[in-house]
């Protein structure tokens, strides 16, 4: 994302008063896709420039992603495998799952209700950037793509069979496609792969442990938090808890309706990376 494609409530304002930069602001939010697509903060751009591909080496396939996503929840006692971006183990466990599944109305589309004995959840929600009450009393597909951009706030593993992590929401990589995918049993098709052929991207999980290295599990919150309040304030918009998404009741905004009359609107576009 350039930063001339970027309508940025700090640049801009600058140039406007507030009600002129409001009144561009909804028009660039009105739009936009519905499908939510983050920007990346500075220092984070410096670090993908900074990773080199390995062409050559063949080697074991390591990851500190479980100590990174300890203070939201703790997944120590499960297998882990990387896959591209959360939508790939999604597809890999949806593909072979033979149970129905159960989903809120309104969540991630790439997932289809079919039943009652697993419940497939986003947390926070893709149907709006909040958290919520999981119901755990069924096995539980934990989908955590807005992870990481919301001030960690703890998550229950219980009844948690699967459960799918990437980077591409938080931290804007969603063209490099790093993630991980949980499962409290073994994956032996998946473990022959990466962890015995040692099959995988390496320049997408090197990139993945440089950005966790670095950077704490609430570094974008911390960073946008404030800008996207002063987007909902001079909007009228309701902050999520996701710092990528507000919501709004207001018709100028069907669009975005992912259920009810409650729209999901990303924010993305202006925000100020280099704030």
């Amino acid at each position: 994302m350039h930063g001339a494609e970027i309508l940025t409530i700090t640049s801009m304002e600058q140039m406007l008063t507030s009600d002129e930069f409001a009144v561009q602001a909804r028009q660039k939010l009105v739009s936009q896709s519905i499908a939510i697509r983050t920007g990346m903060l500075a220092e984070v751009r410096k670090v993908c420039h900074s990773i080199r591909p390995d062409y050559n080496s063949v080697r074991k396939y390591t990851t500190n992603i479980k100590d990174w996503l300890l203070p939201v929840i703790d997944l120590r006692d499960y297998h882990v495998y990387p896959t591209c971006g959360i939508t790939e183990g999604l597809n890999w466990w949806y593909d072979k799952e033979r149970r129905t599944v159960d989903m809120a109305q309104g969540d991630y589309q790439w997932i289809t209700k079919t039943g009652n004995d697993v419940l497939y959840v986003s947390m926070p929600s893709a149907i709006d950037g909040n958290l919520r009450a999981i119901d755990d009393q069924r096995p539980v597909v934990l989908d955590l793509a807005y992870v990481g951009s919301n001030l960690p706030m703890p998550i229950s593993n219980r009844n948690v069979e699967k459960a799918f992590f990437s980077l591409s929401k938080s931290f804007g990589l969603r063209n490099i496609r790093t993630g991980w995918y949980f499962s409290r049993t073994e994956d032996q098709r998946l473990d022959g792969l990466i962890h015995s052929a040692k099959y995988f991207n390496y320049y997408a999980c090197d990139l993945a442990e440089a950005i966790i290295d670095r950077f704490h599990i609430g570094y974008v919150y911390d960073k946008l938090h404030d800008q996207q309040l002063n987007v909902c304030k001079l909007l009228g918009l309701t902050a999520s808890d996701s710092v990528w998404l507000a919501t709004s009741t207001d018709d100028e905004y069907t669009k975005f309706r992912r259920h009810s009359n409650i729209a999901r609107i990303c924010l993305a576009g202006l925000y100020d990376y280099a704030a």
